[in-house]
């Protein structure tokens, strides 16, 4: 199967609508593209797919263009291994992204942060929170930002 993620915009109140399809460039069957992680701000998509690259999971970042939208980046943890679930959820806030990855060192998880230095053109890991080391924890099964600040969910916690 391969997934894809549709963006719904208007501008005119919900009277009409536009629908724009977004799929990565590198997908492949059963990346879980979309499945559980979506995340938008503006004219910034950033979509979770916690089985691409080799089951390792990844986040692909799309800008709107006046083409459609466009893929700008694919961010990868830096230390990932298979099964991490690096994509299991996203959250995206200006030139900030959060990407959990639950599955990280047994299911003890963990959140990646991405920040942009040059508008959305690179993007670069900056931090790396852990949850507690207990089995099944699952930091990262969730997150949100608005401005400054994120939560991150903890079901296993």
């Amino acid at each position: 199967k391969n997934q894809a993620v549709k963006v719904f915009r208007t501008t005119d109140g919900w009277d009409t609508h536009t629908e724009i399809e977004i799929t990565a460039a590198d997908r492949e069957a059963y990346d879980y593209f979309g499945y559980e992680a979506v995340a938008i701000d503006g004219t910034t998509v950033v979509v979770g797919a916690r089985r691409a690259k080799g089951k390792k999971g990844a986040a692909y970042v799309f800008r709107l263009t006046d083409d459609g939208y466009e893929e700008v980046a694919t961010l990868t943890a830096s230390d990932g291994v298979e099964d991490d679930k690096f994509g299991s959820s996203v959250a995206v806030d200006g030139d900030s992204i959060v990407v959990g990855a639950e599955g990280v060192n047994s299911a003890q998880g963990a959140a990646y942060v991405f920040y942009t230095r040059d508008g959305g053109d690179t993007y670069e890991q900056t931090d790396k929170l852990m949850g507690q080391y207990t089995w099944k924890y699952e930091f990262g099964a969730a997150v949100a930002m608005d401005g400054g600040s994120f939560v991150v969910g903890a079901p296993g916690g």
